[in-house]
């Protein structure tokens, strides 16, 4: 089989999913969202990306933040025209529908009866009042499509939330408003065909509410047999998002210890997982992507 990761170039995750993709007969590699064009005009409609022949790929994984919809677009015609095998699979169900906005995600969760943090996703500056009177501070504010921490912000009153908002839609089309639940950390489940193979609690640096490994914060493995409740919140929620490999964050309310979703992240990084727990995440997802191949009427496995 042959796998394409746009998103991914040079980096310890490409590098573990292409050596654990080599020693099952696979070949992997990857691309930067950047290196991605669409040429266009009556008759055709061709993505493109230098060096790379596109119909050729078995499967698509994408691990893009940057570019996102572009890629969702090009990837929805290869997966049309040559049956390209597409991960995840919310990109090509004609049943979910993807937007510029997590509100499809939370319409699903809301559907589902899936527990998450009360919000708002506010697009201008102008909803201030509005959205003050739905919450009780402290809030915690970040852009629509954020990544690895950045930009979100905890605030304690309305100046706050004035200058930290017009501050994220400098760069974002949307900011997401939410409760604070209080907590000592959150919990990240690595899901891979709707199925949680591993998770890590992520304990946050001194004087910062933010638990992500990427801003200091540190992982202790966290046992999901002792804690049935998370794992099939978890399981839940990326099944109802169509979201075959994820990291589903999960936070408990140290007050009530009710779980509550935080999000479902398509494009999870697992360097952390592995390393605090053990878990072979890079081989349980080309064992997926064999299965999902396979499934999809694709030639024999060797």
């Amino acid at each position: 089989m042959k796998i394409l990761i746009p998103g991914l170039v040079n980096n310890i995750q490409l590098k573990r999913l292409a050596s654990e993709g080599k020693t099952r007969g696979h070949s992997v590699e990857g691309c930067y969202a950047s290196d991605l064009v669409v040429y266009v005009d009556g008759r055709n409609f061709t993505p493109i990306v230098p060096g790379k022949d596109l119909k050729s790929f078995d499967l698509v994984y994408l691990m893009v933040s940057k570019r996102r919809w572009e890629w969702y677009c090009a990837v929805s015609y290869l997966h049309e025209k040559y049956k390209t095998v597409v991960i995840n699979q919310k990109i090509v169900d004609p049943k979910y529908q993807f937007f510029l906005t997590p509100l499809s995600d939370y319409f699903r969760q809301y559907e589902e009866k899936v527990a998450f943090p009360k919000s708002a996703v506010i697009y201008s500056s102008k909803m201030f009042d509005l959205v003050e009177n739905m919450f009780e501070y402290p809030l915690v504010l970040k852009p629509v499509l954020g990544r690895k921490g950045k930009s979100v912000y905890k605030v304690e009153n309305k100046e706050e939330l004035v200058v930290r908002t017009n501050e994220i839609l400098e760069d974002s089309l949307a900011v997401v408003v939410r409760e604070f639940i209080p907590n000592d950390g959150d919990i990240r489940v690595f899901t891979v065909g709707y199925r949680a193979i591993g998770a890590m609690k992520r304990i946050p640096p001194e004087e910062d509410f933010r638990s992500n490994i990427s801003v200091g914060g540190r992982g202790e493995k966290f046992d999901l047999e002792k804690n049935s409740e998370v794992r099939k919140l978890a399981e839940k929620a990326s099944f109802i998002t169509r979201t075959e490999v994820a990291g589903v964050d999960i936070i408990i309310d140290k007050l009530s210890g009710k779980c509550y979703v935080l999000e479902v992240n398509p494009s999870p990084q697992f360097e952390g997982l592995e390393k605090y727990t053990g878990v072979n995440a890079a081989m349980e997802i080309i064992k997926y992507f064999e299965k999902i191949y396979l499934d999809s009427g694709g030639n024999k496995i060797k």
